[in-house]
């Protein structure tokens, strides 16, 4: 019997890799089968979509010989075609044989122009991202905005990251130098990136150090594509700022473990005092950025000028070097401090309730359950009573002799009574560490208690080392910014290589604070912090800087720990931000730029276009749904030619069927 009938040719390439929804791929099925996750839609409406997944540029595209449909490149898209978009061009978002969505493109409404995508976390590198993993995860590489992240460098669709080595001569990733060592402090940081050059004094900002002067922008690296040039111009579609700290900041450190006397400078068995020994050092830092011993003796307790060369330079077999950074918290009223705890937590300054009432005669609570530390016959006259009244808080409560004692919290302190930075360096050996002290600076009862773990054991803790922080500020005469820091033993602290706060010598903590003001210099106030009757007064003095308006300049903070009772560090900024540019993408202008999935200029929504905030926010191929209304015949939600979805969805979620 012969049919009058239009045969529908269902053309099977089973030796094709299937595709996930990223280049067209033939029906292999009688069309009345559901050909994937959903139907075939009866007629050619909706279709094109999102191309979120899309083939590496190193896999063969198996469609690009195959002959346009008859109606490629009429505007109306029809079984037998992927996109439409009224041309018969490549390049543009849908090929010139109107088969595959072309990656990065959106192809919806069909006969209008295709319009760029970028979503970032579906495996697939289109441009304006700089990488895509496939997931928006932070710390792995690529960032949730797909943005190679400082240490590593990224390559391949779906692309992988990978540790760049910074120190090893090569400017890789995200690095924006490498001069051959990962140490600070010598125009390239720890993490390759650029820092200013301060030996002149003020100092040379270089593009991506972060720091804003003469330049457009300044992000902190040498990327393009970011928002924030290579040469430190904004990029267009992007409007860049000087955000605010947020709630830490990150200063550079570096840290130097040395063994017990050696040099003799350290673990001298010599006696300190409660006061800073100011002078040892020459008013002006070296050619090299160091502090220079001026020679005086008495409590100085240094060998000899070279013996402190050594305290801030990498001497082998002296001293062992480690770079890091030191977390700075924001306190709340515009400054920034280190803090005892991991997370920011303050130290607990503590007192004793020496008296809380007896075993066995406590208070009872509503069960008739005894409370420890209460008593029932004090009537609010024990120690603890007193305590809990005037507000303090209870940390502990414990038996001694037959009667409770407790400690109290009568408040919060910044910094580290337990500064220990070098425990975990084993240049020094094991039978060189000691138990640590805390002072009466951050314990109340002027003990002396040591660090105890919760068994009861004295904590061993690794002395002897020195610290060197350096941090980098635009100075503004209209802002006051103040510096604070408590230590022991030695501190020095030098603003624009000038000497501005001196506490030399081995001691307890002392407070030592600057205030720049206006005219560029600055006060100085030094306050011992020894709870000793009557409390020595502070003393002040003018310090000469030499600071001009709208010039970067150096803090560099020198720390020497040279004794084993205790070890006490206080850092606190006030007024400086140096918080690199911001750049956010302009939302509506029409660019897809990082850190948007799609901007059409519009961004109203609907299938397969841009939304709000220039987000995919409703449906698209690609997001695992399939939508038969809007023409989709499946959708694995795959978006990796790599990977082949459940039914191998092909490029516009379409299965294509020629006549």
């Amino acid at each position: 019997m012969r049919s009058n009938l239009p045969i529908e040719l269902i053309v099977i390439l089973s030796t094709w890799p299937a595709l996930s929804c990223s280049s067209a791929e033939v029906a292999t099925t009688n069309p009345s089968s559901n050909g994937g996750n959903g139907s075939i839609a009866s007629n050619g409406s909706g279709g094109g979509s999102i191309s979120l997944g899309t083939e590496q540029s190193t896999q063969p595209d198996y469609t690009a010989n195959m002959a346009a449909p008859p109606g490629c490149g009429d505007g109306n898209l029809t079984k037998d075609e992927a996109c439409d978009d009224g041309n018969r061009v490549s390049g543009d978002g849908c090929s010139a044989n109107c088969l595959r969505v072309e990656p990065g493109y959106s192809c919806i409404p069909a006969g209008q122009l295709c319009h760029p995508i970028a979503h970032c976390g579906d495996r697939v590198l289109v441009p304006p991202e700089l990488c895509d993993d496939g997931n928006t995860v932070a710390g792995d590489g690529c960032s949730p905005t797909c943005k190679v992240e400082i240490g590593y460098k990224c390559s391949g669709s779906p692309s992988v990251c990978t540790h760049t080595t910074c120190g090893d001569n090569k400017v890789e990733g995200a690095e924006g130098c490498d001069d051959g060592n990962a140490m600070p402090f010598d125009g390239c940081s720890s993490d390759c990136q650029n820092e200013p050059n301060c030996k002149s004094g003020s100092c040379t900002s270089r593009c991506g150090d972060g720091i804003v002067l003469g330049e457009e922008c300044d992000d902190g690296n040498n990327v393009d594509g970011d928002g924030c040039s290579k040469d430190c111009k904004i990029e267009k579609g992007f409007t860049c700022t000087q955000p605010a700290l947020g709630n830490t900041m990150m200063v550079p450190v570096v840290y130097r473990d040395f063994r017990f006397h050696n040099p003799t400078d350290f673990e001298s068995g010599t006696t300190g005092s409660y006061a800073a020994f100011p002078g040892m050092v020459n008013a002006t830092l070296d050619a090299d950025g160091k502090p220079v011993y001026t020679g005086i003796g008495g409590n100085s307790h240094v060998a000899s000028a070279a013996s402190f060369a050594e305290w801030y330079r990498d001497v082998s077999g002296v001293n062992h070097t480690t770079a890091s950074k030191m977390t700075l918290w924001n306190n709340g009223q515009g400054a920034y401090v280190n803090r005892y705890g991991a997370n920011g937590e303050q130290w607990n300054t503590t007192e004793i309730a020496y008296y809380c009432g007896n075993v066995g005669a406590e208070q009872t609570d509503a069960s008739g359950n005894p409370i420890p530390c209460t008593s029932k016959y004090a009537n609010g006259t024990d120690d603890c009573s007193k305590k809990l009244a005037a507000g303090e808080t209870l940390l502990n409560c414990y038996t001694n002799n037959g009667s409770y004692s407790a400690t109290f919290i009568v408040s919060k302190a910044d910094g580290n009574p337990l500064f220990f930075p070098v425990d975990g360096d084993t240049f020094t050996p094991a039978s060189e560490l000691q138990a640590a002290q805390i002072p009466p600076y951050y314990d109340a009862t002027a003990s002396w208690p040591y660090d105890l773990d919760a068994s009861g054991n004295k904590r061993l803790h690794n002395f002897s080392f020195t610290s060197e922080v350096h941090y980098w500020f635009l100075y503004d005469k209209t802002k006051t910014y103040t510096l604070d820091f408590v230590g022991d033993d030695d501190v020095w602290v030098f603003i624009n290589r000038k000497l501005a706060v001196d506490l030399g010598g081995v001691h307890t903590p002392v407070d030592g604070s600057i205030v720049i003001g206006a005219n560029g210099n600055g006060t100085t106030t030094i306050t011992p912090t020894y709870p000793i009757s009557p409390p020595p007064a502070a003393t002040k003095q003018s310090t000469t800087l030499g600071l001009q308006n709208g010039q970067v300049y150096e803090i560099a903070v020198f720390q020497a720990e040279r004794q084993t009772t205790g070890s006490s560090y206080k850092l606190t900024l006030s007024g400086f931000n140096a918080a690199p540019s911001d750049c956010t993408p302009i939302c509506g202008d029409g660019i897809v730029e990082l850190g948007e999935e799609c901007d059409d200029g519009k961004n109203l929504g609907g299938y397969g276009q841009c939304g709000p905030g220039c987000k995919l926010v409703t449906g698209y191929c690609g997001d695992g749904i399939v939508q038969a209304d809007q023409g989709e015949d499946c959708d694995d939600g795959i978006n990796d030619p790599g990977i082949t979805g459940p039914n191998g969805c092909p490029s516009g979620c379409r299965i294509l069927v020629f006549f």
